[in-house]
């Protein structure tokens, strides 16, 4: 994939229920990415509920977006992350201590601990998603955010372990794989973790937030209390039942009801390939205009609805003083922030941008429903840098073997960080 150049080039697939995008970037420093690739392509009956039902037509899907992004950015797409919300997801805290015998915390520590996490949990190592640290302690001081080159006597970490369905996570990568793809271990992320890693600041996370991610098949959230991953939750919501809603209150196909909604929601068409604007359908009527309102509200008080109520029965609608951040497609509607605040009232409610965060392709990008997938090339850059020198053939000796330490000490370094971003 060119990573190893000094510009390399980094992408992600963020398979959706209703569609597929693929996305490619450079990044320019650690806040910014210049997106020069963008691909979008539908899943038709390929997903539901974020869980593949038929391999064949998500193949294809992912190939035509992955397409469409490797032709803007003339150079071939292998190796990417992928973003997925299907299936029970569960998270649970667990507390792991290593001896240090009086010497510094290395990043090879950190790595240890981890694992050590993993190894804690009854469950197949395949269904393991996340491991993510949310403080340490050094002997008996505790609440350190990074321990690397602090001594002591042992280390205790304590992390939050993801785990989800071994069949839904096999499928999808196998359907990675079958699509000429290069998935390799630990690059399979959940889409409420990507959003948050582009759309929430420190400050945010500090203060308390949740991120509620409206997707086609799926509403994704992902709460932070203290600085730390409180919560995910994934309910099988989203903007598909409005558009099941609308065909039959419409008494039109599923296809021509999601195309209204769209138009209706003040949104422009992506057309496909070879489209004109002059072969596309005309806008809808004032009527059906309303009648979309009608049933999207409905619907969409319906899900405030169930993540008011979870966040009640978590007992942290208290703790999140930023209140609620809003990010998918749906979005966009008018009026969406004074609608949502009278459902999560007295929860403030603002709307997520990726505009602080991204260059390049940003008009398109800047769509909500693109945040996962942007949230995922930063993963991906921490990631891969962490792991390019492991999978360098042969042993470097001398300043090689050097240059190599310290590259992975710096991906190593990276990757804490952006734990630490998303906790």
């Amino acid at each position: 994939m060119g990573q190893v150049s000094s510009n390399p080039l980094y992408a992600a697939v963020d398979l959706g229920s209703t569609k597929v995008v693929a996305v490619a970037g450079h990044s320019v420093d650690d806040n910014m990415f210049e997106i020069v690739g963008l691909g979008v392509s539908p899943t038709g009956t390929a997903l539901r509920n974020g869980t593949i039902i038929g391999v064949p037509q998500a193949v294809a899907a992912i190939n035509r977006a992955v397409d469409q992004a490797q032709r803007m950015a003339g150079r071939p797409l292998r190796n990417v992350i992928v973003g997925f919300a299907g299936g029970e997801v569960v998270g649970m805290d667990q507390r792991v201590t290593i001896a240090l015998r009086d010497r510094e915390v290395q990043p090879s520590d950190i790595e240890k601990v981890l694992q050590e996490a993993r190894s804690m949990v009854n469950r197949p190592a395949s269904e393991i998603l996340h491991v993510i640290p949310k403080s340490y302690t050094i002997d008996d001081l505790a609440n350190i955010p990074n321990p690397v080159g602090m001594v002591g006597a042992r280390l205790e970490a304590h992390v939050h372990v993801i785990r989800g369905s071994d069949m839904v996570i096999a499928n999808l990568k196998r359907t990675i794989e079958r699509s000429g793809l290069v998935l390799r271990e630990g690059d399979l992320v959940l889409q409420p973790l990507a959003a948050a890693r582009v759309l929430l600041t420190e400050d945010d996370k500090e203060l308390g937030v949740a991120v509620v991610d409206i997707g086609g098949g799926t509403t994704n959230l992902a709460v932070f209390v203290n600085g730390a991953l409180a919560a995910i939750r994934i309910f099988p919501y989203g903007g598909i039942n409005m558009t099941k809603d609308l065909a039959i209150v419409l008494q039109v196909s599923q296809d021509e009801a999601e195309r209204i909604k769209i138009e209706a929601l003040g949104r422009s068409v992506l057309p496909d390939a070879g489209e004109t604007p002059e072969t596309l359908s005309p806008g809808p009527s004032p009527e059906q205009s309303a009648q979309v309102m009608d049933v999207v509200e409905a619907r969409l008080a319906e899900i405030l609805g169930i993540v008011a109520r979870e966040l009640r029965e978590m007992r942290l609608e208290n703790r999140l003083q930023r209140g609620v951040v809003l990010t998918g497609g749906v979005v966009g509607m008018p009026k969406m922030i004074p609608f949502a605040q009278k459902i999560l009232s007295p929860l403030h409610v603002t709307v997520g941008s990726v505009r602080p965060r991204i260059q390049g392709l940003v008009e398109r990008a800047l769509q909500p429903e693109f945040s996962s997938a942007i949230g995922l090339l930063y993963y991906a850059r921490d990631h891969w840098d962490l792991i390019i020198e492991e999978e360098s053939e042969g042993s470097p000796s001398g300043k090689g073997a050097e240059r190599q330490k310290e590259k992975k000490m710096s991906g190593s370094s990276r990757l804490l960080n952006w734990f630490r971003e998303i906790i």
